[in-house]
């Protein structure tokens, strides 16, 4: 199937299959509870909003593990295999914020220790597929690369999750992050493709005012769905540049934790920094486009900074 075909029935299938999604999710009332500790801006809006909408990516993501298995494509059953075991972690902490009614899930620890291990699965699998990921192009370090490979591919989930806060926040920076690697990071499984068809399909029913919300499910697959591009691809640093949108909210959460348990002030008025924005005054729907641009900046500059040192 060529790059156009997948993408034109990647989006067509996530369009259609989401609508039929948020249909059931009404019926069940799988809505989002919101945090205590939110900003309370829409908070009886965003109350009533469906929540898991990524459960849809992981049903499209089985169909590509299942196809590539049929095809005994070893290639493809391991690039499609990490979105799958990631958003596993996600679906478990959606279901268990179901079942308890509160917006509280896997505790951080317990989250890491999924990602921890689910990492690791894949990276077995990796190495007994005989890939070694390189750090860019032909710049390898060989066997040391799996710690700097382990803070990525974790670092990408989290990092993924904390930015899906306002509606098409995530699924608009994940499109351009995606779109950047099918630059940046080719593979032969046309996983980037596959990633802007998810996102911009998820896009069309996310967007402001959100008919549905992504859950940690489809955020964490999108997140895998990354690595799985830039570790079979390029190297395992292009997510710099490409996904470097989601690293500033990642950022900033850091930066307020340690402000906040070093000195016991605050950097932001809240993180990640969307929020912060928010009680700044600023409007959903103008955050959301200039996360974008600064995104889609980012990576352009980053990107060719990179090209410009050390080619694709």
């Amino acid at each position: 199937m060529s790059a156009l075909l997948m993408f034109i029935f990647i989006f067509a299938c996530e369009v259609a299959a989401q609508r039929s999604w948020i249909g059931w999710l009404r019926q069940k009332h799988v809505s989002q509870v919101q945090k205590a500790y939110g900003t309370h801006i829409d908070e009886e809006v965003k109350a009533k909003v469906p929540s898991m909408g990524g459960v849809v990516f992981l049903l499209i993501g089985s169909g590509m593990l299942i196809s590539a298995t049929l095809r005994r494509d070893v290639g493809g059953i391991v690039f499609w295999t990490y979105p799958l075991l990631s958003a596993m972690v996600g679906l478990t902490d959606d279901l268990l914020k179901f079942r308890r009614g509160s917006s509280e899930g896997l505790r951080s620890k317990q989250k890491f220790v999924l990602q921890t291990v689910t990492t690791a699965l894949w990276f077995v699998l990796l190495a007994l597929h005989g890939k070694i990921p390189a750090l860019w192009g032909s710049f390898s370090i060989g066997q040391w690369v799996w710690p700097i490979a382990f803070f990525f591919a974790v670092g990408v989930q989290n990092s993924v999750n904390v930015t899906d806060g306002l509606d098409g926040l995530a699924a608009g920076g994940a499109a351009i992050t995606f779109a950047a690697l099918i630059y940046l990071s080719p593979e032969p499984y046309h996983g980037a493709v596959a990633g802007i068809a998810l996102s911009l399909g998820f896009l069309w029913h996310n967007c402001h005012p959100a008919q549905v919300f992504m859950g940690d499910a489809g955020a964490h697959f999108l997140a895998g769905l990354m690595a799985s591009c830039a570790f079979m691809g390029t190297g395992v640093l292009v997510l710099i540049p490409a996904a470097a949108g989601f690293g500033i909210e990642m950022i900033s959460v850091v930066i307020q934790l340690i402000a906040i348990y070093g000195w016991g002030k605050r950097v932001f008025k809240m993180s990640p920094i969307h929020h912060h924005f928010q009680l700044l005054g600023w409007t959903e729907d103008m955050i959301v486009v200039r996360f974008w641009l600064v995104h889609l900046l980012l990576a352009v500059i980053l990107a060719g900074a990179a090209v410009a040192l050390v080619g694709v």
